[in-house]
């Protein structure tokens, strides 16, 4: 079945969408992020976001199948937005117990729960940085200090400690931004000295004559 707005966008048709409805009571991203890439054929609920879910199996509700070990370099690439919302499912996992009994007076990380979701931060990022195929992760901003002692904006990767260095998983590290009501990407540390960006293959997002690029020109 084709998608109405097939037309106004023709590469849509070409988009599997997977809707993980992940909450503070319902932290499933963790749980269905960490088996997606560990890798094998699975099913993806509708639903529920998750993985072989047994009650949509039992109700004959729609589910998709997903496998990482499949994907095609050459014109698969896998999205996820955003981390930020991840890294949240993360530390609701941790306290889930806590969660559901509502119980407010030990809902507060330790270091060891910080620990702990760095432990999975570095699981999804050792993936990525080692995957066969294209990724694009969607993060939000944080204000971090690097080991020189310079504070810089930077990714969120989990705790403000760990977002310093969570860009050492990617090729590219782009920010976004919205100037005078246009688009503006930037990936080369010239064009932004307080924000941590930049590529590993030199690549900018804007020609000699300062025009905005598309982020297509990172996967050439």
């Amino acid at each position: 079945m084709m998608s109405p707005l097939s037309g106004a966008y023709p590469y849509i048709n070409n988009i599997v969408y997977f809707r993980i409805p992940d909450t503070q009571q319902f932290p499933i991203a963790t749980e269905t992020m960490l088996k997606v890439f560990k890798g094998g054929k699975m099913s993806v609920c509708h639903k529920h976001g998750k993985v072989e879910c047994p009650a949509c199996k039992k109700d004959g509700l729609p589910s998709t199948e997903i496998c990482l070990d499949t994907f095609d370099n050459k014109k698969d690439i896998l999205v996820l937005d955003s981390y930020t919302q991840l890294m949240d499912s993360v530390t609701n996992w941790i306290h889930k117990d806590a969660l559901a009994k509502d119980d407010w007076n030990n809902i507060k990380s330790s270091y060891d729960d910080y620990a702990k979701q760095g432990s999975i931060s570095d699981r999804f990022g050792s993936v990525i940085q080692n995957a066969s195929f294209n990724t694009v992760v969607i993060s939000h901003e944080i204000l971090s200090e690097l080991e020189d002692g310079t504070k810089k904006i930077v990714p969120i990767g989990g705790t403000r400690n760990k977002s310093a260095d969570f860009g050492k998983y990617f090729d590219d590290i782009v920010y976004t931004e919205v100037v005078g009501g246009a688009f503006k990407a930037w990936a080369h540390q010239a064009d932004k000295s307080r924000i941590v960006i930049g590529s590993r293959t030199g690549k900018k997002l804007q020609d000699a004559k300062g025009v905005q690029l598309g982020l297509e020109e990172l996967f050439k």
